[in-house]
């Protein structure tokens, strides 16, 4: 009976040793893209219905709202549409006509009674405003959550940049991406002119990076300094940290500094760094192949054409993929938005659809990319087990 004890009671010690090693870290898979809008067949029907039930003409961005309604740009109809939290579609700006630059739009007008001509790119105020990137017409408007629309910036029509004077009165080259900073500021991407611009509060229109040249010189430095040839997406994180999608790589815009994401050759894993180094390229090579940015509180997340997979920059230098894309869905693009309650929202413009999906958060089982759970704390677990029950061995032969 005791020889049976010194192999049992040891043999479950070391079992419950092991059961406490904690699994591999599990790590955002391929997932499945839900249709969330469209039909796949360019059309304008499928107001009042269900979104999915809906069509769409090259759609071109998308925003969530606090209170869960999504916001698509649906370019080819000129029109932007609002998907209701119980998936119910209808249009909230844009009478379907071509609108024609320069054409006055007081404020207050119904969205519904605006002519746009190529909406793009879509945020969300800290007030819940919806602001539109009009490609066509050169122009960002705003629209209240009561419905009613003005111009935020541009004239519509060439002519001098405008800085440092009311927005409305300013002018844009080819507007790019779109985002809005926790105290109001709108920043806009101007690709022709290779700048980013931002709106104030107070409307009064300044550039905050660029300096007008087409071709990178530098990963950083002085924001207006150096060059930012194509700011085609923008974020904003709760920190007012700028994030910048800029001809495929990443750049961070803070304190008017501006500095490119890289991936630092290490051996622990994926991670990011921030390089300023006065040349091009910077010694690291680059974040790269970055179609489209989106931030939701301090999470930025970023979608890697090229991989087909979501990454998200980790406040810790982390870098985690969060969402792997299934090959067999074609060149989805984006734009992507990625709501409070963690369901991303994936454009996909030669489609005509947009999907909807639920990246992998890191968390106690699934840690960050490029972290480990320390083994030590378990096998020493396992080990305490182990002499306590060879102590029990020996009591019990004592007696």
């Amino acid at each position: 009976m005791l020889s049976q004890r010194r192999v049992v009671v040891p043999l479950a010690a070391l079992v419950i040793g092991v059961a406490l090693v904690p699994p591999p870290p599990a790590y955002g898979g391929e997932i499945d893209l839900d249709v969330f809008a469209g039909t796949g067949t360019a059309g304008s029907t499928g107001d009042a219905g269900p979104a999915s039930a809906a069509s769409l003409d090259h759609p071109g961005g998308v925003a969530v709202a606090a209170d869960g309604t999504v916001y698509i740009s649906d370019g080819g109809n000129r029109r932007v549409r609002a998907v209701a939290p119980d998936g119910t579609i209808s249009t909230v700006a844009g009478t379907g006509r071509a609108g024609i630059p320069g054409t006055a739009v007081p404020d207050g007008t119904s969205g519904t009674d605006v002519d746009l001509a190529l909406p793009q790119g879509l945020a969300i105020g800290p007030d819940n405003a919806l602001y539109v990137a009009d490609a066509g017409l050169a122009r960002v408007f705003r629209l209240t959550p009561d419905g009613r629309m003005s111009v935020l910036a541009g004239t519509g029509v060439p002519g001098p940049i405008g800085d440092g004077g009311p927005a409305p009165r300013a002018s844009f080259g080819q507007l790019g991406g779109l985002a809005v900073a926790p105290d109001g500021t709108v920043y806009i991407g101007d690709i022709r002119n290779h700048r980013v611009r931002a709106v104030a509060p107070d409307g009064t229109i300044d550039t905050v990076a660029g300096n007008g040249n087409s071709q990178l010189t530098a990963a950083g430095g002085a924001a207006t300094a150096i060059p930012v040839p194509s700011p085609g997406s923008l974020a904003v994180d709760a920190r007012g940290v700028v994030w910048i999608a800029d001809g495929l790589v990443v750049h961070r815009l803070h304190g008017g500094q501006l500095g490119t994401v890289t991936l630092p050759d290490q051996p622990d894993g994926a991670r990011w760094e921030l390089s300023e180094a006065a040349s091009w390229p910077p010694p690291e090579a680059p974040l790269n192949n970055i179609a489209a940015i989106t931030a939701v509180g301090d999470q930025v997340y970023v979608l890697d054409q090229s991989a087909r997979t979501l990454l998200r920059l980790g406040t810790g230098a982390d870098l985690d993929t969060v969402a792997a894309l299934d090959a067999a869905e074609g060149p989805v693009l984006g734009p992507v938005a990625v709501a409070a309650s963690g369901v991303g929202y994936l454009v996909d413009n030669a489609g005509h659809r947009v999907y909807s999906f639920r990246p992998a958060s890191p968390g106690p089982e699934s840690p960050e990319a490029g972290s480990s759970v320390p083994w030590w704390p378990f096998a020493a677990a396992a080990a305490v087990l182990v002499v306590i029950a060879g102590w029990l061995i020996r009591r019990r032969r004592a007696r």
